[in-house]
């Protein structure tokens, strides 16, 4: 498995994108969000996926395609009309924010748009601008079951949030509503690695433990919603309600067999703090919460209590000092890429 610094895997992909057509902002947003997505550990919103970007590449400016099909002082809906979705999400959220400054609180539904990666990139842009940052999605594919169910039926359906805190990066939490997200079943197939039991289900509720079957059998296995078989009516609970205000709101439709416009439907939310406290009251609000939840006795061998967020940070840390692994199977497959255009492959 190479180990590759992150400047220069995040110039190979860039030129990649570059070669395939790809806009030099289009280019650089997806690039860096495919790195990025490696270096807070997220390895399953990588360059594993980056392949699968080059095809929206061509054929002018991202935000070209996008349009305003309603909007009101506080809301818009935009049909992105296949947009590459990291540069929609992104827009919308700026979008959102500058709603916020006027309105207080600005929201943004995105229906249409291409696979929008990490939802927790978008949210730390409105935290950043002194406000809290909500992305709700009913995306990344119907594979979840329903609590007391084995059928697929609901996407993982992630929430982001973010909000500001005095001496800090922004607390962050990114999370999907089923156990886990299905992009880290890909991972582990491409590291030839099996996964572990209460991930994945069968249709007799048996555990699955081969991350082949995710692809391979679609009408019999499902991912489980978070909490599993004890307490999953809670993951799922949360999924049908992302899944109600996502889907509904953007326009795209909520998840059945045939989605009104295609399901996921993103949904940003921006709310200036300093309409309802001083942002220097509320950065020190937070700053009292870490403070607090960190204080707490620690379980034997945990060094540290994480603060949403925080895990990425540290990852981030590492990996910049130390590169980014990379699969055989995605490394192979980016220098197919790149010879297809004529990129320079750098040296592992």
């Amino acid at each position: 498995m190479p180990t590759i610094s992150h400047d220069v895997l995040r110039e190979f992909v860039y030129n990649i994108y570059r070669g395939a057509g790809g806009e030099e902002e289009d280019a650089r947003i997806v690039s860096d969000h495919v790195v990025d997505s490696n270096l807070a550990g997220h390895d399953s919103h990588g360059v594993i996926n980056a392949p699968n970007y080059i095809g929206g590449m061509a054929g002018g400016p991202a935000t070209d395609k996008m349009e305003v099909v309603r909007e009101s002082g506080a809301a818009t809906v935009i049909n992105a009309n296949g947009a590459l979705g990291m540069v929609a999400a992104r827009k919308a959220m700026e979008m959102a924010v500058e709603k916020a400054r006027t309105c207080t609180i600005g929201a943004v539904g995105l229906h249409r748009c291409g696979h929008a990666g990490r939802m927790g990139e978008y949210p730390p842009i409105a935290a950043r601008a002194g406000m809290i940052g909500i992305v709700l999605l009913n995306g990344g594919g119907r594979f979840m079951h329903p609590h007391g169910g084995t059928s697929r039926r609901l996407p993982p359906n992630p929430v982001a949030i973010s909000v500001p805190r005095q001496g800090g990066e922004p607390l962050l939490l990114d999370m999907t509503l089923s156990v886990v997200a299905g992009g880290k079943l890909l991972v582990q197939t491409a590291r030839g690695e099996s996964i572990p039991e209460g991930w994945m289900i069968d249709a007799e509720g048996k555990p699955i433990t081969d991350p082949n079957t995710f692809r391979e059998r679609p009408q019999d296995t499902a991912v489980m919603p978070l909490g599993g078989f004890q307490f999953g009516h809670k993951g799922f609970g949360l999924g049908v309600m992302v899944d109600a205000i996502a889907g509904g709101l953007s326009w795209a439709g909520c998840s059945r067999e045939k989605p009104t416009r295609g399901a996921s439907g993103i949904v940003m939310f921006a709310i200036k703090i300093e309409d309802f406290i001083d942002l220097s009251d509320y950065e020190q609000e937070i700053a009292y919460l870490v403070e607090w939840v960190k204080s707490s006795t620690r379980l034997p061998g945990v060094d540290e209590i994480y603060v949403p967020g925080e895990f990425e940070e540290r990852s981030r840390e590492k990996r910049l000092r130390e590169g980014i692994p990379i699969e055989e199977p995605t490394w192979n497959r980016l220098v197919e890429a790149a010879e297809r255009f004529d990129v320079e492959v750098p040296l592992k």
